[in-house]
């Protein structure tokens, strides 16, 4: 070519870079956006930022934001009187602690800064929960006193009672109360336990702690859970679903009863049919198809004498399962007997529709709310909540849809330590297909056990869609605001927390960190089956910053690249998958002395779900339960070649913890650095290294061959400034 020519070449070239530009994109193929962050202020809490600066420009990246540059953004925390900071519940971009420094000033208040340095990974849910949180000197104290010894209480007889209410540090409108009424006993497995639970009947209508005016009241012990707040957080967040239009509204107290204390007490209104809680119409004798309120229950939490029940259309679990109808509850047997025969045929023509296709499902089923009871079942893997029971359904008058309503009861959620079973049963269900409780991997309510919530989501596309597509949307709001209550109701809990532990000998930071640690890697799980995320190229997951190795994960469980712990990282395929293997290997000719170092997580079941790192099929690495990033070294002793195995073995039942592991940052010591500007790897840099880094820089590709070599003027970022320079170069002008 005549160099004319390709001064010409160079002269449009040059023009189209100046062309774009202004509007470059970055290196992931999105444009540099400025995220503001919006801080959560605890009770007690008041913030002060500057809001207009109270930002980052991030591009974002695998589901990820990347830093676009290095600053600071910093705000000032000043408390209540009666309130102190809480610094172990406070969330200030937790994931990047060396970054973050906090001042204790003289007036007490309290200054956060985080240095962001630009390149540095942020995790959505990091900006989305930061947050400061303080603990109040008192809780609202709640004096019972029964007409008899409590000892003497039980779940069938109501016994007259006085109630007092003072409020604690905490104000809220309805003020301090004094009233009569009656309690008794309730729960099932709960009312066995020491601290036991119990139902309020006032004598008129009043509103305790801000709650609704109401007669109906519980308090709820919460004594399997060491946290004491699977309950709390799952319903206030649940208010904010978008199809669910009740869920039961609470507050902590602590509790004594005949003047003895007995502990921290969730208060909760009773779910019931009130103008401010479920409003329905009842059904009557003239209307057998007006409003009722049920709840799907198993034999043995049915009081055959006295409960309004009827038959299940299935029998999915361990008890035989049944429906009782809590509202009306009529006088008139005869009239009773009437309901419970329509609602027995109502419930099999709903079971025909979903499962056998006879009607279309939209007939009775209310979709809004099904989805939002099957997400909220799913983020806490509510051992009860796969239609078992506690869980509360409406059918109103003149419309023969079904609602969920009221979610209730998830003490036992959230991978709680005390659940050892699960809901299989060989002669009632796919046995194989019921999950344990505790491990974060696989559905719960979405399976064979429940084959309502399974034949919707399996059999019926547009259902699974819209499902997941609100999921997207929670984990941008009700998700957040999950996390929000964890870490204010842990601070709001914490001043008080000793009484109750020396009481119950309940372990509360342990029981905090665990639930935050499981709902952590619960919804780690989710997000990999109901968001669409951008494929992280394996190769560029597993290798070292230059590094150049090249690797295999083939069969039906590979490894894939995904973000991990602000990091990008491989991560096992068969979570959940009995006797099976997700393997990923690299072959390299290696001298004597050469080494080969990798970093791995892991999270399994002990001593039986295993990382095996293999050397030519021999074993050499064997790591099982739970391990944080650690790095592995292997040192060959002859040359030759060697296949390099890293397997994540699953054996043939159970999990536990995520069940997967993670690779990371495997280096060779023999690897050579690449060359820079030799973006396609083909040994050389010149135009078509220009012109590739041109199309990806506009974001017309989504990835380069060797992104390593792609910064060429040194700078730290990719733009199309380092293609300009490529081209330069590469025809040697100046």
């Amino acid at each position: 070519m005549k160099r004319s020519r390709i001064l010409a070449l160079c002269a449009a070239l040059i023009m189209l870079f100046v062309q774009i530009l202004p509007t470059a994109a970055s290196a992931s193929g999105e444009r540099a956006a400025n995220v503001a962050v919006t801080p959560f202020a605890g009770d007690g809490v008041t913030l002060e930022y500057d809001a207009s600066q109270f930002g980052l420009r991030l591009n974002e990246q695998f589901g990820m934001y990347v830093v676009d540059e290095t600053k600071t953004i910093t705000l000032t925390a000043r408390f209540e009187d009666g309130w102190t900071f809480n610094p172990d519940f406070t969330s200030f971009f937790p994931e990047h602690a060396d970054d973050v420094t906090q001042t204790e000033n003289p007036d007490g208040s309290v200054t956060f800064a985080y240095h962001a340095v630009k390149g540095d990974y942020i995790s959505k849910d990091e900006l989305l929960t930061v947050g400061v949180y303080a603990t109040p000197a008192e809780l609202p104290k709640l004096e019972i006193t029964a007409s008899v010894p409590f000892s003497q209480i039980d779940k069938e007889t109501w016994v007259t009672a006085s109630f007092s209410i003072t409020l604690g540090t905490k104000q809220f409108e309805s003020g301090n109360y004094e009233g009569t009424g009656s309690i008794k006993g309730r729960g099932n497995t709960s009312w066995g336990q020491p601290k036991k639970p119990y139902s309020i009947k006032l004598d008129s209508k009043a509103s305790l702690l801000d709650i609704p005016k109401t007669k109906k009241y519980a308090i709820v012990p919460s004594y399997s859970d060491d946290s004491l707040l699977r309950n709390y957080m799952t319903y206030k967040a649940a208010a904010g679903c978008e199809g669910i239009d009740y869920v039961p509204r609470c507050e902590f107290v602590e509790a004594y009863l005949n003047g003895v204390y007995n502990g921290i007490y969730l208060l909760v209104e009773r779910v019931d049919i009130e103008s401010n809680k479920i409003d329905i119409e009842e059904a009557t004798a003239e209307e057998l198809t007006g409003g009722y309120l049920i709840e799907k229950d198993v034999d043995n939490k049915i009081d055959f004498d006295s409960d309004q029940w009827f038959n299940c259309p299935y029998w999915a679990n361990q008890g035989h399962d049944y429906f009782v109808l809590k509202t009306p509850e009529p006088d008139d047997p005869e009239l009773v007997s009437q309901m419970l025969s329509y609602l027995t045929e109502y419930m099999q023509s709903l079971h025909d529709a979903v499962v056998n296709g006879a009607e279309p499902y939209t007939k009775y089923v209310d979709s809004d709310s099904w989805m939002d009871f099957m997400i909220l079942q799913e983020i806490a893997k509510n051992i009860d909540g796969n239609l078992k029971t506690s869980c509360y359904m409406v059918k109103m008058a003149q419309d023969d849809k079904l609602y969920m309503t009221a979610p209730w009861d998830f003490d036992l959620a959230y991978g709680s330590p005390d659940v050892s079973w699960n809901n299989a049963d060989v002669n009632h269900n796919d046995y194989f297909d019921c999950p344990d409780a505790q491990s974060y991997a696989s559905f719960m309510v979405i399976n064979s056990s429940c084959p309502w919530f399974d034949h919707l989501y399996d059999d019926h596309a547009e259902f699974r869609e819209e499902l997941m597509a609100r999921y997207a949307e929670y984990r941008r709001t009700l998700v957040p605001e999950m996390m929000r209550l964890l870490n204010g109701g842990a601070a709001y809990l914490s001043g008080a927390i000793s009484r109750d532990e020396a009481k119950w000998g309940v372990r509360f930071r342990s029981g905090v960190t665990q639930l935050s640690t499981w709902l952590r890697g619960r919804l780690e799980w989710l997000d990999g089956q109901w968001l669409e995320s951008e494929t992280v190229d394996l190769n560029y997951a597993l290798n070292t910053e230059g590094g150049h190795l090249s690797f295999t994960s083939e069969g039906s469980y590979p490894f894939t690249g995904v973000i991990k712990d602000g990091r990008i990282a491989a991560v096992s395929g068969n979570a959940g998958v009995d006797s099976s293997d997700s393997v990923v290997t690299l072959v390299l000719d290696m001298q004597a002395g050469d080494s080969i170092s990798f970093d791995y997580k892991v999270s399994s079941e002990y001593n039986y779900d295993k990382l095996l790192f293999q050397v030519n099929n021999n074993t050499v690495m064997d790591v099982h339960g739970e391990h944080d990033w650690q790095t592995y070294t292997y040192t060959v002793l002859n040359a030759g070649q060697y296949t390099f195995a890293w397997k994540y073995r699953k054996d043939y039942s159970a999990a536990s913890g995520t069940d997967c592991a993670w690779i990371d940052e495997i280096i060779w010591s023999g690897d050579e650095p690449g060359l820079i500007g030799d973006v396609n790897g083909d040994g050389t840099v010149d135009s078509n290294d220009a012109l590739l880094l041109l199309r990806y820089t506009m974001g017309l590709i989504g990835e380069l061959p060797c992104p390593d070599n792609a910064d060429y003027d040194g700078d730290g970022s990719v733009t199309s400034n380092d293609a300009l320079a490529i081209l330069r170069g590469s025809l040697s002008i100046g």
